[in-house]
């Protein structure tokens, strides 16, 4: 129970931020090694399994969390910028076939080895719409200015391909610019929150999606944190005036 207390706190942390990359598996280890569970021993075999065609990082913690509790297996973690779970365990257990069970029913693709993990692409723009990506794996965009549409309303949308809300805004956000011809959209996918776009842009943000939406004359109107179509909705008419 330890364990599994320790892993979601620790992966509930990294989803968000907080905990830098690469820091959760080590904190697990170190937490679990002072609650008195047993060290994982350093000759234990690693395997790596790349999840393709993944739709958000809730899959992927899922089938780690569950390989975890799988008799033989030390530890196993999710890493979702890479879409990989790295699985520590005995050189009894067969972590490929234990895999393909637990993900039974699952639309993602189980392949061993790593460097093959995806994320389903977004939503396609309609034909003729103002949309533009400006960032797609956290690379820095050091001015937002130059990309704002004059004469329209601009949605600024932070995201990452690993988070499913931000898979809902993109989504409604190409509804919104294929009937509309007076607001633009600008996506600028992070990648994680320990690279150069969400240091400039996201400091003190808790979580995404994060959208910002500018008037007709490039001014500001809304921020919005989190999942909220409503509200998006409403800046939008707003800016439109």
């Amino acid at each position: 129970m330890t364990r599994n207390i320790v892993q979601n706190a620790v992966r509930g942390a990294e989803m968000r931020r907080g905990v830098p990359k690469g820091l959760a598996s080590f904190l697990l280890t170190a937490v679990l090694i002072g609650c008195g569970a047993p060290a994982i021993p350093a000759a234990a075999p690693r395997t790596v399994l790349s999840l393709g065609k993944l739709d958000c990082a809730g899959c992927g913690e899922d089938l780690a969390s569950k390989l975890g509790k799988h008799p033989g297996v030390y530890q196993a973690t999710f890493d979702k910028v890479r879409s990989e779970v790295t699985v520590v365990a005995l050189p009894s257990v067969d972590v490929l076939t234990s895999a393909r069970k637990y993900a039974e029913g699952e639309e993602f693709v189980l392949e061993l080895g790593a460097g093959k993990g995806s994320y389903l692409p977004w939503a396609k723009a309609p034909e003729g719409a103002d949309v533009a990506v400006l960032a797609t794996h956290g690379e820095d965009v050091p001015e937002l200015a130059p990309h704002l549409a004059l004469g329209k309303v601009t949605v600024v949308d932070f995201a990452a391909a690993w988070c499913e809300p931000c898979r809902n805004v993109d989504a409604h956000l190409m509804e919104v610019v294929g009937k509309r011809k007076d607001v633009a959209y600008r996506k600028l996918d992070i990648g994680d929150w320990d690279t150069p776009l969400a240091q400039r842009y996201l400091k003190g943000v808790p979580s995404l999606p994060y959208v910002l939406v500018f008037g007709k004359d490039t001014k500001r109107v809304a921020e919005i944190k989190g999942l909220d179509l409503a509200r998006l909705d409403a800046a939008i008419e707003e800016a439109a005036r």
